[in-house]
Protein backbone atom coordinates (compact mmCIF):
# COMPACT_ATOMS: atom_id res chain seq x y z
CA UNK A 1 0.00 0.00 0.00
CA UNK A 2 1.42 3.15 -0.79
CA UNK A 3 1.15 6.39 0.85
CA UNK A 4 -1.77 8.97 0.37
CA UNK A 5 -1.86 12.76 1.45
CA UNK A 6 -5.68 13.73 1.55
CA UNK A 7 -5.65 17.53 0.68
CA UNK A 8 -7.07 19.85 3.83
CA UNK A 9 -9.43 21.55 1.47
CA UNK A 10 -11.24 18.97 -1.05
CA UNK A 11 -9.86 15.63 0.69
CA UNK A 12 -8.76 14.21 -2.41
CA UNK A 13 -6.18 11.83 -1.90
CA UNK A 14 -2.80 12.66 -3.38
CA UNK A 15 0.19 10.42 -4.01
CA UNK A 16 3.55 11.15 -0.98
CA UNK A 17 5.45 13.42 -2.21
CA UNK A 18 3.46 15.77 -4.20
CA UNK A 19 3.64 19.84 -3.02
CA UNK A 20 0.16 20.38 -4.55
CA UNK A 21 -3.37 18.66 -4.55
CA UNK A 22 -3.87 17.15 -8.30
CA UNK A 23 -7.57 18.25 -7.54
CA UNK A 24 -7.80 21.51 -6.68
CA UNK A 25 -4.16 22.77 -6.86
CA UNK A 26 -3.99 23.83 -3.33
CA UNK A 27 -0.79 23.41 -1.30
CA UNK A 28 -0.49 20.23 0.66
CA UNK A 29 0.42 20.43 4.47
CA UNK A 30 3.77 18.78 4.96
CA UNK A 31 2.46 16.57 8.12
CA UNK A 32 -1.44 16.10 7.76
CA UNK A 33 -3.10 17.15 11.16
CA UNK A 34 -5.05 13.67 10.58
CA UNK A 35 -2.21 11.56 10.15
CA UNK A 36 -3.16 8.71 12.80
CA UNK A 37 0.57 6.73 12.74
CA UNK A 38 1.87 10.11 14.31
CA UNK A 39 -0.66 10.60 16.77
CA UNK A 40 -0.16 6.91 17.95
CA UNK A 41 3.55 7.01 17.84
CA UNK A 42 3.20 10.21 20.13
CA UNK A 43 0.45 8.42 22.66
CA UNK A 44 2.61 5.43 22.79
CA UNK A 45 5.75 7.15 23.53
CA UNK A 46 3.31 9.19 26.65
CA UNK A 47 1.72 6.13 27.69
CA UNK A 48 4.96 4.52 28.66
CA UNK A 49 6.54 7.33 30.00
CA UNK A 50 3.79 7.93 32.34
CA UNK A 51 3.66 4.17 33.20
CA UNK A 52 7.27 4.21 34.26
CA UNK A 53 6.73 7.23 36.15
CA UNK A 54 3.94 5.70 38.31
CA UNK A 55 5.96 2.80 38.86
CA UNK A 56 8.96 4.59 40.00
CA UNK A 57 6.73 6.72 42.06
CA UNK A 58 5.65 3.59 43.88
CA UNK A 59 8.68 2.75 45.14
CA UNK A 60 10.43 6.00 45.84
CA UNK A 61 6.55 7.47 47.65
CA UNK A 62 6.94 6.19 51.48
CA UNK A 63 4.23 4.16 52.11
Amino acid sequence: MSESTPCLYCQTENEAGLSDCKNCGMPLAPSHPGNRKRGLKFFSKAFWLIAIFCVIMMFYLPR
